[in-house]
């Protein structure tokens, strides 16, 4: 009896915990950029930037701001692939966002159908509320059962990005120091000279990619794909080469930027270099 007692209090506790941390979520001021996008209701803007951390720490969407007069906004998130592009995109247009351009950016991501753990937690709190996030989980998640059905899973096993620290700094509404208004995060000037390994090949079809430039074309918005630079060591790789013949319309800036101390790693411009490439994709692209 006791047992049963304590075992029913335990699932009530979890139920209580669930329902708390998802109002917290849902409620409070965004501190990802997920939350953001969530946020965003019947906006527009003219340019929105789509892609990984080669988005986030590279496209200076304040310069663009200032200099060419439009409004851009970065969404960027660290790791993110085109799975996580296309749900953001799906999301932007469920709530009504509009934009004249977006701007994906491609690179080895494209050879991986899969999806980001980052995109992912920070997806969990809505999976009840949100058909698209309830969707995109279904399809990516291995243990989307066990978060969907078990009270407070979710949020346990992925504490480190949804779990309790965030929530008590969203109920004290304390900032982060990203400014969510445009998204850019300078990648810091910490220096990493290894050079990474990219696939030997470019897969030939991406279905998911040929998706997203699908919903940009239902919805009339012009599509730019680009690939941020990498460093000198890497300019010759023959993947950046074939990337060129497999992809269509795709703006190959990979060798944009020769000079090594722009780069706080191989594939991460200093905020210095993403000055610089931002300045050269207004001047090479009209902004």
């Amino acid at each position: 009896m006791k047992i049963s007692f304590y075992c029913l209090l335990v699932v009530v506790l979890l139920c209580i915990l669930d329902v708390v941390y998802t109002q917290v979520y849902k409620k409070s001021n965004p501190r990802n950029k997920i939350q953001r996008v969530l946020a965003l209701k019947n906006e527009s803007f003219d340019y929105v930037f789509l892609g990984n951390s080669r988005v986030e720490n590279i496209i200076v969407t304040p310069l663009i701001n200032q200099e060419t007069d439009k409004s851009a906004l970065n969404l960027g998130i660290q790791q993110a692939k085109l799975n996580d592009v296309l749900v953001i995109l799906k999301l932007l247009i469920h709530n009504n966002v509009k934009m004249q351009k977006l701007f994906v950016q491609i690179d080895s991501h494209y050879n991986d159908l899969g999806s980001s753990d980052i995109v992912k937690s920070q997806l969990l709190p809505y999976i009840h509320s949100n058909e698209i996030i309830n969707s995109y989980l279904k399809e990516n998640d291995s243990e989307f059962n066990q978060k969907y059905y078990i009270p407070f899973y979710r949020y346990a096993v992925n504490d480190y990005r949804v779990g309790f620290r965030e929530v008590f700094a969203s109920v004290l509404s304390q900032a982060k120091n990203t400014d969510f208004n445009d998204g850019y995060i300078p990648f810091g000037n910490r220096r990493n000279t290894a050079i990474p390994k990219l696939p030997a090949s470019v897969i030939s079809k991406n279905i998911v990619l040929d998706e997203i430039v699908e919903i940009c074309k239902s919805n009339e918005i012009e599509i730019v794909l680009f690939c941020a630079p990498y460093c000198p060591g890497l300019h010759k790789d023959n993947y950046l080469s074939e990337i060129d013949y497999e992809i269509d319309n795709l703006y190959n800036f990979s060798s944009a930027i020769t000079d090594s101390s722009y780069f706080a790693d191989c594939g991460h411009l200093n905020h210095s270099g993403a000055m610089k490439f931002t300045e050269f994709l207004i001047d090479e692209l009209k902004l």
